[in-house]
């Protein structure tokens, strides 16, 4: 038989010790779905499937037939969850929410001081809780803004690397 497709999935498995070590990976996957096609390549750990059945699936079947799979690329590397990419566009977008939430907290949080502080509700001393709105808009959004880019890193690290 020839190689798998370009599309095939690839998975390494570990602890197939010989044939009847193949053959019991290969009726786990057969069970969870009769019509899979498989090349396999088990003095290398490696079976590459074409199946209508999810990754995950198919990883549970391996791993409760009693052995370790990871999910591989066509060049042998093993595939990550998340990419690089993926982890700075996770970055841009909790900083851009973290700055935006930080000057609606602030904001709030001014516009309490004014309603709230007696020394804001005398005739007289209005312009200096106004401009406390906007200073407490300013140093909430600027305190949101790297919390969120670093609540963005953690989440993409996380993602990529389990």
């Amino acid at each position: 038989m020839s190689g798998p497709p370009p599309g095939a999935l690839i998975l390494a498995v570990t602890g197939v010790q010989g044939p009847a070590d193949g053959a019991a990976v290969e009726t786990a996957l057969r069970r969870r779905d009769p019509t899979i096609r498989m090349w396999t390549d088990w003095p290398r750990g490696r079976v590459a499937i074409q199946s209508a059945a999810s990754v995950k699936t198919l990883c549970a079947a391996v791993q409760g037939a009693g052995y370790g799979v990871l999910v591989q690329r066509a060049d042998g590397r093993p595939a990550a969850r998340g990419s690089v990419g993926g982890i700075f566009g996770r970055i841009l977008l909790y900083a851009v929410l973290g700055a935006v939430l930080g000057v609606a907290l602030g904001v709030g949080v001014g516009l309490a001081n004014s309603l709230l502080n007696p020394d804001c509700t005398r005739p007289g001393s209005s312009g200096n809780c106004a401009i406390g709105v906007g200073v407490f808009g300013f140093l909430f959004g600027a305190g949101g803004l790297p919390l969120g880019a670093l609540a963005g890193l953690v989440h993409g690290l996380i993602r990529r690397h389990g």
